[in-house]
């Protein structure tokens, strides 16, 4: 083996001038940028990558190119563009930063657990939170031949906070992820696209978006989830009407679990938020001082065509993720003042022992003021 080796690295140094010039010349380029000495070391010695590069200086940028330093989610609300802005639809009225008060958040969050009676505990809480949404600057187009889906896009980041014990103040979860508005236009021709398509082939006029999938959500959470949500909105006047939401555990989406399965979560009322936590958002509209103008609705799940959840193997086999929905409510106060409610819901399904698994609703709601 050692005289292969050697004969190994005597063949590689069997090259023409021009090339042993070429590599002297690389090698003391490497030099230069890590400021350090090249050590004359045997090929074994040799380190294939080093720590040093890390500290290598950056290279100047060319004219030609954007400040690309600069995030697209960010205090600037993203692209002001707006051609753009109008594009969002009902999503443009998201941008910015929001931001909800300790009292306002609710979240109900079963955990598996096989030393509980029931293989599960509850770990309920109240939490604020901090999501901000940004415009990107530019389009993505999903082209079907003859038309065209044009996505219009706001970036967002999610932070969540305990509000209150031994955890008070704590992040508890974080996530990112996108909103897209669709219409539907011609295609452009080519690679480029400047031109649309002429009619014929496309047809005249485009058949416009389906209002029941023009709003996609897609988002990243830090377990192992990814999740992909469709559906649409609706703008009415006045002030919502929020529903009660049921977290009780169900088995298999029909049959309600025997009360003695359930009694963790309190009485089956609407008041009770570890049932309803939709009562924490019920209680911050009626106990705002200013009239509700107008309102914007928006509905997405992942149980539509083209939607559905990803979910680790891990996640899979302990906690899986079998369904997803959120509805957010833009209200637009008589004195300009924007409040976002939303509940979301996370369907997750917690095996037994025996028998099938058990569905779990984990419901999170909150008030949000805009702040920036």
């Amino acid at each position: 083996m050692v005289t292969k080796k050697k004969v190994s690295r005597r063949r590689s140094r069997r090259s023409t001038a021009s090339q042993e010039e070429a590599v002297e010349s690389a090698a003391a380029s490497e030099a230069e940028v890590v400021g350090t000495e090249i050590n004359a070391t045997t090929d074994a010695e040799a380190p294939i990558y080093s720590g040093q590069f890390l500290a290598s200086p950056v290279a100047p940028s060319p004219a030609y190119w954007r400040n690309i330093t600069e995030p697209l989610l960010g205090p600037g609300r993203g692209s002001q563009d707006q051609a753009i802005l109008q594009s969002l639809g009902p999503l443009a009225a998201l941008i910015g930063t929001w931001a909800s008060t300790p009292a306002n958040g609710y979240c109900v969050m079963p955990i598996p657990e096989a030393s509980a009676a029931n293989g599960y505990i509850l770990k309920n809480f109240p939490y604020y939170e901090e999501i901000s949404f940004s415009a990107i600057p530019g389009t993505a187009a999903n082209r079907g031949g003859v038309d065209e889906q044009d996505c219009y896009v706001l970036f967002y980041e999610q932070r969540v906070y305990f509000a209150s014990g031994p955890q008070e103040n704590r992040l508890v979860h974080a996530e990112n992820g996108s909103w897209l508005h669709l219409i539907k236009t011609q295609q452009k021709l080519g690679a480029v696209g400047w031109m649309p398509m002429p009619t014929p082939p496309a047809p005249n006029p485009i058949l416009p978006q389906d209002p029941a999938s023009e709003i996609i959500k897609q988002m990243s959470v830090p377990h192992g989830n990814s999740i992909l949500a469709v559906g649409g909105f609706e703008r009415f006047a006045g002030a919502p009407e929020i529903p009660n939401v049921n977290a009780l555990p169900s088995y298999q989406g029909r049959v309600l679990l025997p009360e003695s399965f359930v009694q963790a979560y309190g009485p089956d009322v609407p008041s009770n938020p570890n049932v309803n936590p939709n009562y924490f958002l019920q209680q911050s509209l009626a106990l705002t001082p200013e009239t509700v103008a107008e309102t914007v609705f928006i509905d997405v799940t992942s149980e539509t065509a083209g939607a559905g959840v990803v979910n680790s193997s891990y996640m899979r086999s302990h906690a899986n993720v079998s369904a997803y929905s959120t509805q957010l409510w833009l209200e637009f106060l008589e004195s300009g003042v924007v409040q976002l409610q939303y509940s979301q819901n996370i369907t997750m399904e917690l095996t037994q022992e025996e028998g099938p698994a058990i569905e779990f609703p984990h419901i999170t709601a909150n008030t949000l003021r805009r702040i920036a």
